[in-house]
């Protein structure tokens, strides 16, 4: 008798139970949502709801992953404010803001529902056909071997395949190609071996945080390569197998605890080079935050090693200063970052930065400006300052008291200088500022002035971001010009692509280009902030609207384009979203155009894609 008035007596438990602890869960349910939306208003929804323009909007935390946001509460970009928040809070902002609960065990692996046809004992045997950011040592982002794609056959230009990154609201690592794999960094921090015929990954590598910056290939006698190196948004610098995915060696670059790599590391011979940026230039928003000690770097590895070569700062080591008007301790000097991928000059032994302006007072010499570096010692040979007294961070732009004196005008050079010839065989120095002006300096002659021309209006977020192209006689200029440049734009917008004359600076054609942007929750703008890439008779270029386009490049006309801030269905397995093309250029390869879309931030509009079009999508 009993087991079964024991049997009966737990079903009776269970009935009673069950409605309460369904109600229970319900009231968990409720107060945790409760508090993560407190949490939030506290601690986020200033910056967040618009009143930081960096910073993702509210709208973008809905493809978020509640990992995702847990992790950059904890010690990603936004750890300094989740300093004041417990673990469980944390948790709740990411339930509140995406409806899904963090799960504590970590996914060290991805599955995708797409297989590649590379075999795994494949040895790589085709060249490498655009390397780095800029696709050679200039960065001159010129595909002079393109013999497949022209004027007369652009408009022939569709989709053949797409890959989906997990877990991803932004798409901004260039690719670096070959005919048999594509190599490209993430959001995620996974970097993949992506085959050419299909998009499906061939291998995967798992890098500590971000990697925004392109890969550069080191590669063996005939091209092919054998090392693939680049840096993490943690500040490390990384070497690993081409072949395998395997590490072979990683190395911090920095010891500031806001030190992080945003462009592109860049090699030669056996020399790999690293430009340092930093987090800070937000942090100092803050009103608490003492500013500010981070310093602009440029760092040299053995590729071979792992080795430190040397390392240059672009500031004195900063000193206490004044006192803010918050009572917190000031420093100086401080900043001058490397945002973008160093040029090499081989002939001269020479690299080539642009830096940043200055965090705090008092501004150096070296901010806003091009630097001229032995790659022996990285020993500063020459300095070209295009802005002077240039010093601002993000406390400026909210009235916060970390503003320094200076305030501004913000005007970093945040596109990689070119080095290039032109018609003449003279060697030039072509650099483009956020100011909206563009500045030839002679390489021979210490950084000399050439020639100077305002390409847009420039500002805050305006001019000229991410980079050039050159074709040797003309130099092709992406200009974003946003509306919200103010207050230190000069004269007309313009919105658009341009084409200067590379020996004078004489603009030779403009395209502003036409608002074909829709209604929508996030910002669409027909700007161009990423770089710009050219062949012998075609310029491309992606825009803040998300439309790719082909230009003509002898008159600027439009040949063709289309718009990738749209769904493509699901790709490898993952709901695949393109948005604002923001940062890295196209890449061009035997008729093929391969386009990153998705940019978060700014209040621009989410994605996660890298879209490759060819001929007939062939």
């Amino acid at each position: 008798m009993r087991p079964k008035i024991a049997r009966l007596s737990i079903t009776a438990i269970l009935l009673f139970f069950t409605p309460i602890f369904a109600f229970s869960q319900d009231v968990l349910n409720e107060a945790e949502l409760s508090d993560g939306e407190t949490q939030y208003q506290l601690v986020c929804a200033e910056c967040h709801e618009g009143a930081l323009l960096e910073a993702p909007q509210r709208a973008a935390f809905e493809l978020y992953t509640p990992r995702r946001i847990v992790e950059a509460l904890e010690f990603g970009s936004m750890a300094t404010s989740g300093m004041s928040l417990t673990r469980g809070q944390k948790r709740n902002v990411a339930y509140y803001l995406t409806g899904e609960r963090f799960d504590e065990a970590r996914t060290e692996s991805i599955s995708f529902n797409c297989e590649s046809s590379l075999d795994s004992s494949l040895t790589l045997s085709q060249p490498v056909a655009w390397n780095g950011w800029g696709g050679e040592s200039g960065n001159t982002r010129h595909q002079a071997s393109e013999s497949i794609l022209n004027k007369n056959n652009v408009g022939q230009l569709e989709l053949k395949w797409a890959f989906a990154f997990p877990e991803a609201t932004r798409s901004r690592s260039q690719p670096v190609v070959t005919p048999e794999v594509t190599f490209i960094g993430s959001q995620e921090g996974t970097i993949y071996a992506l085959d050419n015929t299909s998009g499906c990954p061939w291998w995967t590598f798992s890098a500590d945080a971000e990697v925004r910056g392109a890969i550069y290939v080191d590669t063996n006698d005939q091209g092919v390569p054998e090392t693939l190196l680049f840096g993490d948004f943690a500040a490390s610098a990384y070497a690993v197998n081409a072949q395998t995915g395997e590490l072979i060696w990683k190395r911090e670059v920095h010891d500031h605890p806001q030190a992080t790599i945003t462009g592109s590391v860049i090699a030669h011979e056996d020399t790999l080079i690293v430009p340092v940026s930093s987090l800070e230039v937000l942090l100092a928003a803050r009103v608490g935050y003492p500013c500010c000690s981070f310093r602009g770097a440029l760092v040299a590895f053995s590729i071979s090693s792992g080795e430190e070569l040397w390392r240059t700062y672009t500031t004195d080591e900063p000193r206490p200063t004044i006192v803010s008007t918050a009572g917190i301790q000031q420093f100086g000097p401080s900043g001058a970052p490397i945002w973008s991928s160093p040029t090499i000059d081989a002939e001269r032994n020479l690299v080539y930065v642009g830096t940043g302006e200055n965090y705090s007072s008092p501004a150096n010499d070296y901010s806003d400006a091009v630097l001229a570096m032995d790659m022996s010692n990285g020993r500063i040979i020459w300095a070209s300052q295009l802005t002077k007294d240039d010093a601002w961070n993000g406390a400026c732009s909210r009235g916060t008291p970390n503003c320094p004196e200076e305030d501004g005008p913000d005007y970093d050079i945040g596109a990689s200088p070119i080095l290039a010839r032109d018609e003449s065989g003279r060697e030039l120095i072509l650099v483009g500022q956020k100011s909206g002006m563009v500045y030839a300096l002679d390489p021979a002659n210490n950084g000399e002035l050439v020639w100077e021309q305002r390409a847009g209006s420039g500002g805050t977020m305006g001019g000229i971001h991410y980079g050039m192209s050159t074709n040797g006689e003309k130099l092709f200029v992406g200009v974003s010009d946003l509306p919200t440049n103010n207050p230190y734009n000069v004269g007309p917008g313009h919105p658009g692509i341009h084409a200067l004359n590379l020996s004078t600076g004489e603009v030779l054609w403009r395209n502003d280009l036409p608002d074909k942007c829709e209604e929508s929750r996030f910002l669409c703008w027909q700007g161009i902030s990423a770089a710009v890439s050219s062949t012998a008779d075609l310029v491309f270029a992606g825009g803040l609207d998300g439309i790719l386009r082909a230009f003509d490049a002898n008159n600027g006309a439009t040949l063709w384009e289309t718009n990738t801030r749209q769904s493509f269905g699901t790709r490898n397995g993952i709901e695949a979203r393109g948005g604002s093309i923001e940062s890295d250029g196209p890449v061009i390869m035997n008729g093929q155009v391969f386009i990153t879309s998705g940019y978060e931030k700014w209040a621009e509009a989410p994605g996660n894609v890298l879209l490759v079009y060819s001929i007939n999508g062939q």
